[in-house]
């Protein structure tokens, strides 16, 4: 598998448990995201933010179903977005890590999304 691949497998798979979480107290979640989002758009003063983060803010204002669907889709849109994900935070380093490891020794399933699922960036 190639290094790309093994990054973004290894951020869906940290997405996915992300995702689970944001199902189990979507208000905590996506308060921390957009708090992390408006943190981050400070650095910006007097400039627009990127299009990445207004496109955040506003999948966030959003239904948190279309957060889930970015958050655990195999479309090239999902795994870009993913990308510049605000959900620091959500997983703990030890989490971060223990993803790290089972992606990278073979042992994370990432519920039907195959590497050929996943689009050539």
């Amino acid at each position: 598998m190639g290094a790309q691949r093994q990054i973004e497998r290894r951020i869906l798979a940290q997405h996915q448990v992300i995702a689970e979480r944001l199902r189990a107290d979507p208000t905590r979640v996506i308060g921390r995201a957009q708090a992390n989002l408006a943190r981050w758009a400070g650095r910006y003063s007097g400039r627009p933010p990127p299009q990445w983060m207004r496109e955040w803010q506003s999948l966030l204002e959003g239904p948190v179903e279309t957060v889930l669907q970015v958050l655990t889709g195999a479309d090239e849109e999902s795994v870009r977005l993913r990308s510049s994900s605000p959900f620091a935070g959500i997983l703990s380093a030890q989490e971060r890590q223990n993803i790290i490891e089972r992606v990278r020794d073979g042992t994370w399933t990432t519920d039907g999304f195959e590497d050929e699922n996943l689009p050539l960036r």
